[in-house]
């Protein structure tokens, strides 16, 4: 009977981000599409200002944590014992993070660049980003992003999942916060950084924890893409500055990598990562593939993203792009 109810639940989790998905191709391509011509978007400019550019983006995805929530509001949520993680801890455990998912991230890009589309999608991407040359161009998606994903991944997800055992929750939602993403780099490097913001949730049950990690995280990259255009300036006192910037924030983010890994191999050898498996819906390990995994929703759901994924490896239309 447990098993059952555990199935449906997954199961309606998955067709839940299915929703949202549906969710952000309609009005991306019904709403959103329309504006994008040169010519409305210049006009939404000087309307709005940049900025209101930049939000918009984030509209599909405020459409997909309304719908998620509301397929998902009336599941049951476990009330736990919850844990106070020092900040000391919380830092070691950001440092952690930085440092496997900087890792994996370079992996990730190395394999993208090998495949047919050369990974074109991101440094557009990223060419974008620093063609604005706007601190709000990048201000905008460290902050905005990271509350909704939280919300979505952690919050709503966990609060409904954790009852069957922490560390297959956090698994889930971390495979699941790694496709929503559609490309393998950040599958691959989302994927990672889910797994430790999942701990730090399932340990503390505070969404704003993991919200400020995950902000603090996107932020490190982002602060290399303000300083970059200060290299391209005529004045040589901005390059000399921008340039020795640069290379403190590497040398700071090589210390923090170093450091991560160092504290990831004490943890694991002491085995101070511990998940609570001792609630009454706990799913055997033996179980966790048919019952998490092999269930309608959730087979339907990486289905869809592990196509978008292989799409954009190889260069693919999907028919609603």
């Amino acid at each position: 009977m447990t098993e059952n109810i555990a199935r449906k639940t997954f199961s309606r989790i998955g067709f839940a981000q299915v929703a949202g998905i549906a969710a952000t191709i309609l009005i991306g391509q019904f709403a959103l599409a329309p504006l994008a011509t040169a010519e409305n978007m210049q006009k939404i400019i000087d309307m709005l200002g940049p900025s209101a550019l930049l939000l918009l983006i984030y509209v599909p995805q405020i459409a997909y944590l309304l719908l998620y929530w509301l397929v998902v509001r009336t599941m049951p949520k476990m009330e736990w014992q919850k844990e106070t993680l020092s900040f000391g801890t919380l830092v070691k455990i950001f440092l952690m993070m930085y440092a496997v998912s900087s890792v994996i991230n370079q992996i990730g890009t190395a394999i993208t660049k090998t495949a047919p589309a050369g990974g074109d999608f991101q440094l557009d991407l990223i060419a974008k980003m620093e063609s604005t040359r706007l601190p709000m161009a990048i201000a905008i998606p460290v902050v905005i992003g990271p509350i909704l994903e939280e919300l979505i991944f952690r919050k709503l997800m966990l609060d409904r999942t954790r009852a069957y055992g922490e560390k297959t929750a956090i698994i889930f939602s971390a495979i699941c916060f790694g496709l929503f993403h559609g490309n393998l780099t950040q599958f691959l490097y989302a994927g990672c950084v889910g797994l430790f913001l999942g701990y730090v949730y399932c340990k503390t049950g505070k969404v704003l924890y993991t919200m400020i990690m995950h902000i603090l995280l996107n932020g490190t990259s982002s602060i290399i893409l303000l300083l970059v255009p200060m290299l391209e300036q005529q004045d040589q006192n901005s390059v000399a500055i921008g340039g020795i910037s640069l290379l403190l924030i590497f040398l700071i983010l090589g210390i923090m990598t170093v450091m991560g890994f160092i504290l990831l191999f004490r943890w694991i050898k002491q085995k101070k990562f511990v998940f609570d498996e001792s609630m009454p819906d706990f799913i055997p390990q033996n179980e966790v593939l048919k019952t998490v995994y092999l269930n309608p929703g959730v087979i339907l759901l990486f289905v869809i993203e592990i196509a978008t994924i292989i799409t954009t490896l190889f260069n693919i239309s999907l028919p609603w792009e």
